[in-house]
């Protein structure tokens, strides 16, 4: 039996859809930004209740995250399962994780996860119903952390987190030093990428499971051997490239013991994103990601089918 392939697509919601007049939030800005001939095409691939759900955000943001998110969703039943559009109804399973279930069956058809922040979208699939998939996607916004950083110390500013991580994780963190001496701001934006790379993989590994950050054995699970994959500006090719390096000799312990059965892999996306993705099968194979072009990819699908 081939081993499963897990396909792995980004959005980047920022150039599409623009909003009205530059409104990007209010009660009324949805509703406005809908009547935009674009997004107006883009909502009429969706049925109903994902639309409402999608104007149903205060801001514009937000909806062009969640409008981008259910169109991946769509298009990933439409090419695995080889459904038309109209048939890729987006299902949930027991854990109310997204997945496809074919319409009179009881059993998911493919797995897949979806995560976005920042202006990006990230989705990880797999036509192979034995398995479960997570991703999740970070934007690391230093201008947003350091404030409190330097006014609460990076001790407690880490330990603000310590509900999520295990002791030696928080440990792990709040030790941590980058290898080359740098200014205080960027000692705390190398700390703040090396923290957030634990958080991606951690929010991984728990969309998998289907259980949510308040999973009871959140703290006695942890990571270790945690590298922070350097983001395409530190890289010394002089290749143009939206891609980092990657990181997949990450270690899962749960209760003092080596997780055996799950794959992890972590991957720099342009400067200030991070990309974690993890999987239940060590056989299963990560296709590179593919950055998707709307038109192209996208809308091609849905018109097709």
């Amino acid at each position: 039996m081939a081993a499963p392939e897990v396909f792995r697509w980004i959005l980047d919601t920022e150039p599409e859809w623009p909003c009205p007049d530059n409104v990007t939030s209010g009660r009324d800005a949805a509703p406005r930004w809908a009547q935009e001939p674009d997004t107006k095409h883009a909502l009429m691939l969706l049925p109903v209740h994902e639309q409402e759900k999608v104007l149903r955000f205060y801001h514009i943001r937000d909806a062009k995250l969640s409008l981008g998110s259910q169109l991946l969703k769509h298009c990933a039943i439409v090419r695995a399962c080889n459904v038309p559009w109209p048939e890729s109804i987006v299902s949930k399973d027991v854990n109310h994780k997204p997945c496809y279930i074919p319409p009179g069956g009881s059993n998911r058809q493919m797995e897949f996860n979806v995560s976005h922040h920042g202006s990006i979208v990230a989705l990880a699939g797999c036509a192979d119903n034995g398995i479960r998939l997570g991703v999740d996607v970070v934007q690391v916004d230093p201008s947003k952390d350091i404030p409190r950083v330097r006014q609460e110390g990076w001790s407690s500013w880490v330990n603000t987190y310590e509900a999520v991580f295990s002791d030696q994780e928080v440990q792990d963190i709040v030790s941590w030093e980058p290898p080359q001496h740098v200014s205080e701001e960027d000692m705390i934006k190398a700390k703040l990428r090396q923290f957030y790379a634990h958080w991606c993989l951690k929010e991984a590994y728990v969309k998998m499971t289907g259980e949510a950050l308040m999973a009871p054995w959140l703290k006695d699970m942890e990571f270790r051997n945690v590298q922070v994959p350097q983001p395409t500006n530190e890289l010394p090719s002089t290749e143009s490239t939206a891609w980092g390096e990657i990181w997949s000799d990450v270690e899962v312990w749960l209760r003092g013991s080596k997780v055996a059965d799950v794959k992890m892999e972590l991957q720099a996306f342009r400067n200030n994103y991070m990309v974690g993705t993890a999987v239940s099968s060590l056989t299963a194979s990560f296709l590179p990601y593919e950055i998707l072009d709307l038109p192209h990819d996208v809308y091609s699908t849905a018109e097709a089918g």
